[in-house]
């Protein structure tokens, strides 16, 4: 699954990078990243409006805790405030890129490996070293983070027939109750493309629609039964207005729990 760097999300919330096309382009069809980039943007907005009698110093359990959740190297542990001794700057975003160097236009990487690191820790990062820790209200929204998605099922995706192509399935319900489906798939072709559901036991089928470039996102109905419709399928569909599946699938895996 492909996602905006963290750095970029963090760059573009203090306002001096704006996104690409094909970041925009990401945004608009991922809720993670939106809602990373909307939590960084908040924090450097309340970051900005306090006045520097307002700042206070943080506990050194503060750094300790980012120092455990980003698995910096033993030789970080110090609390870096101490040895900070100048004004506060509550515009940053210089430092920070000088710091991450991170590309103007190369916003988009697969996060691999290691520990996860999500952008509301890049974000206690920054503000703890850039802007300091504010009153307990502000400290909380960083760590609380409600509006994420649960991760309700997956799916690898493999190759049907003769295709060199692969992808991912994922089903992720809001808090709502709504669900939703995103799939990713890395297929050498220009055609149209639709994603199904298949009842195995039945060949029953529901198109959740055409998928516009490599990865999409779609609303599942709200009484539908993944027990049942549970292998996603992706298929290389003629503009010939025929609703029907083609019966050419490129790739196929079934939702596991």
């Amino acid at each position: 699954m492909m996602h905006l760097d963290d750095d970029a999300l963090a760059l573009y919330s203090f306002g001096d990078d704006e996104p690409d096309a094909t970041a925009r382009a990401h945004l608009r069809t991922c809720a993670r990243c939106a809602d990373e980039l909307a939590v960084l943007t908040r924090v450097v907005r309340v970051g900005r409006s306090i006045e520097k009698d307002e700042l206070q110093e943080p506990p050194a359990s503060v750094w300790e805790n980012i120092h455990s959740e980003l698995a910096l190297a033993p030789e970080l542990h110090h609390v870096p405030r101490a040895e900070m001794p100048r004004a506060i700057d509550t515009n940053p975003s210089s430092e920070l890129r000088s710091r991450h160097a991170v590309p103007a236009r190369s916003p988009v990487r697969r996060r691999q490996g290691g520990k996860p690191r999500p952008a509301f820790v890049a974000a206690l990062t920054i503000a703890a070293l850039f802007v300091g820790v504010v009153a307990g209200a502000v400290g909380t929204s960083l760590f609380s983070r409600p509006n994420d998605p649960r991760l309700v099922a997956q799916a690898d995706l493999e190759p049907v027939a003769n295709w060199d192509a692969s992808g991912s399935a994922r089903v992720e319900e809001e808090t709502s109750g709504a669900r939703h489906i995103v799939v990713d798939l890395s297929a050498p072709n220009d055609g149209l493309t639709e994603v199904w559901l298949i009842d195995p036991d039945t060949s029953g089928l529901i198109s959740l629609g055409l998928l516009s470039g490599r990865e999409g996102r779609f609303a599942l109905p709200e009484d539908l039964d993944l027990a049942r419709y549970s292998v996603v399928d992706v298929s290389l569909e003629p503009d010939d207005g025929n609703p029907a599946h083609s019966g050419d699938s490129i790739v196929r895996g079934e939702l596991q729990s």
